[in-house]
């Protein structure tokens, strides 16, 4: 049960991780739709490949992302989230799920504030997929680089810790996330992105388990935009 448990914690603090670090849309955001896909393959070092798509459209005060994964066994696993920001108050709201190829569903929903001096705070609820849910709070501050920290308060009472960097220049991003559990025992993951001009691109995903196991996936893809 406490593998089970730390899981749930690690699933579910990696996507606050990933909603956090880019939780605002573009203040500057122009009225008209923008529409971005990508589109590419992946291959993990257990053996596991597929097909990647995803969309992200923005507009004034909200982006949405649509994304499906399929592998070599032509089961698929769907993602979307949908954020929204009012920028003369400074507020926000994000919702966002996945489902995988058997039906089950996590989810989260929360709310965020942007502060006089650019830091963000988040809360929110996760549910995982086992249906066990979770509270989140975060801070994320940008200077030289983005770095959110928070926690994550599972219906026992017990707590994990996240920490995550992120950093972008010239086509390339990386972010780094550590995740303590209760007990603990700390897992990772690493991801490296890089977008050519032409549009095409590669990424490369590392997770490290708490038992400091290793598994690495990498993404190439194109992507392609859409300007009404």
């Amino acid at each position: 049960m406490k593998n089970q448990d730390y899981s749930f914690n690690l699933l579910c603090i990696i996507i606050v991780a990933g909603l956090v670090a880019a939780c605002l849309p573009s203040a500057h955001a122009a009225d008209a739709e923008k529409k971005r896909t990508r589109t590419g393959t992946y291959q993990a070092s257990k053996g596991q490949s597929g097909s990647a798509t995803g969309t992200t459209t923005r507009a004034k005060g909200e982006v949405q992302r649509d994304a499906t994964r399929t592998n070599q066994n032509g089961q698929t696993d769907t993602r979307t989230s949908d954020r929204k920001f009012d920028a003369a108050t400074g507020t926000g709201t994000v919702n966002a799920a996945t489902t995988q190829p058997d039906g089950r569903i996590a989810s989260r929903a929360g709310n965020f504030t942007k502060n006089a001096d650019g830091s963000v705070n988040a809360t929110g609820t996760t549910t995982g997929f086992d249906g066990k849910r979770a509270n989140y709070t975060t801070t994320t501050k940008t200077d030289t680089a983005s770095t959110t920290t928070g926690t994550l308060t599972g219906q026992n009472g017990k707590t994990t810790t996240l920490n995550s960097s992120t950093t972008r220049a010239d086509g390339r991003k990386a972010k780094d996330t550590i995740v303590t559990g209760p007990g603990g025992k700390s897992a990772g993951r690493v991801t490296a992105t890089k977008l050519n001009g032409d549009g095409t691109g590669t990424r490369t995903v590392e997770i490290t388990q708490p038992d400091g196991t290793k598994e690495t996936r990498i993404e190439t893809f194109t992507v392609a935009k859409t300007n009404p």
